[in-house]
């Protein structure tokens, strides 16, 4: 009989401490890159019309406060660009 691997993660390993901090800290340096601006102010400006959210909500995820839906985050990634996505996973500067 075989083992489910799956079974040895627990939800909470996922959904508090290091892995949530590290992607929404991941998420926040893509939408700097998605909407280049001087402040934190200058991104949500610039995003928020293209996400279809309040500048608030951009913010939020810039200070890493919240985590972003699927949604959101496979937008930022188009729009920041798949080969800077990519970057970190390659292990090399393009």
């Amino acid at each position: 009989m075989r083992k489910n691997l799956s079974q040895n993660a627990k939800r909470v390993d996922f959904c508090s401490g290091k892995h949530k901090s590290l992607s929404r800290r991941w998420f926040a340096s893509l939408l700097w890159r998605a909407f280049p601006g001087k402040s934190e102010r200058e991104v949500a400006q610039l995003g928020a019309p293209v996400l279809d959210v309040s500048e608030r909500q951009i913010i939020n995820w810039l200070r890493c406060d919240n985590d972003a839906a699927l949604s959101y985050v496979t937008a930022v990634m188009v729009l920041a660009g798949v080969e800077v996505v990519l970057e970190p996973v390659r292990g090399r500067a393009a």
